[in-house]
């Protein structure tokens, strides 16, 4: 169903806003507040969605267990991971590695899911993952920018995007069988998220209310605009591009809209471009060609 496998490729036009939004303000208010606050605004207007169109079905409520469980792998841990390589890698060198993704759900729906791709698919899916490699590795010049600089251990920022990309995949799998049952998608999506805004809620709480980075600005401190930009990264990021996987999730190949998703590094090249005022490089538009064919492919197949 090519539509549901489009899915992918809108969420990661939605990640890739998130993404670019994102770097300022994990600086002003820190990465766990950050993503704590995120995560509430998206669980509320998730649930007012739900409960206002009544999205709540038995079939839901027969997988809850799953969906729960999906929202602390997919959303406490899975999320807050990435937006820690975020802040720790920048924008560009996390979304290649987090870009991973797309293998892990591949081998995690043939493991769990019984799910097979053709040798056309495979090979579809090797061209975007491919070109999204070369679009980041070979797709950017000497740069000083903020967004190209490491903070803190390279290694724990790998780790936390890798962390990211896994916990995304088997978020998305742990959702699937609700999905085939006949649950709403934006139903499962504020299930998975009210779970994962409860968890950070809790781990802030318990853990970080007092341990701020110094770069953070005091919360009494923060602007208007502030909660304007995060509330609009909320719902551009896991309110419609979270749902809109999940819905794509539900109705097509976990592993095919999971590549589709993992272009946002390519997809990131021209919003880095405007805002560091470089222009790509020939290995970032090779990439994107081979993401543009290897994604051509799998819808018209």
């Amino acid at each position: 169903m090519p539509l549901a496998e489009l899915s992918g490729l809108v969420a990661a036009l939605c990640w890739t806003i998130s993404s670019l939004m994102a770097p300022g303000l994990i600086q002003r208010f820190g990465t766990m507040r950050f993503n704590t606050v995120r995560i509430m605004i998206a669980s509320v207007i998730l649930l007012f969605i739900s409960l206002v169109t009544q999205r709540f079905n038995a079939s839901l409520w027969l997988h809850v267990d799953l969906i729960i469980l999906s929202g602390v792998l997919g959303i406490f841990l899975g999320d807050t991971m990435l937006f820690t390589a975020v802040h720790r890698l920048g924008p560009r060198r996390t979304g290649v590695i987090f870009a991973t993704n797309a293998p892990m759900s591949i081998l995690l729906g043939w493991l769990f899911l019984n799910e097979h791709l053709s040798l056309n698919q495979l090979f579809a899916c090797g061209l975007v993952l491919s070109g999204v490699v070369i679009a980041i590795l070979f797709g950017k010049r000497q740069s000083l920018h903020a967004w190209e600089q490491t903070k803190g251990k390279l290694s724990v920022g790998i780790l936390m995007a890798l962390g990211g990309a896994l916990g995304q995949a088997s978020g998305a799998l742990l959702s699937k069988p609700a999905l085939l049952d006949g649950a709403d998608p934006i139903a499962v999506s504020a299930l998975r998220v009210t779970t994962g805004a409860v968890a950070l809620m809790l781990a802030y709480g318990l853990f970080y209310r007092h341990r701020q980075p110094e770069h953070a600005i005091p919360f009494s401190q923060l602007t208007r605009q502030d909660f304007i930009g995060i509330a609009a990264l909320a719902t551009i990021g896991m309110v419609i591009g979270m749902s809109v996987l999940v819905w794509g999730v539900g109705n097509a190949n976990v592993g095919i809209v999971t590549t589709l998703s993992a272009v946002v590094p390519v997809l990131i090249l021209p919003g880095l471009w405007v805002t560091t005022g470089q222009r790509p490089t020939f290995g970032a538009w090779l990439g994107a060609i081979l993401v543009v064919t290897g994604a051509a492919l799998i819808i018209l197949h």
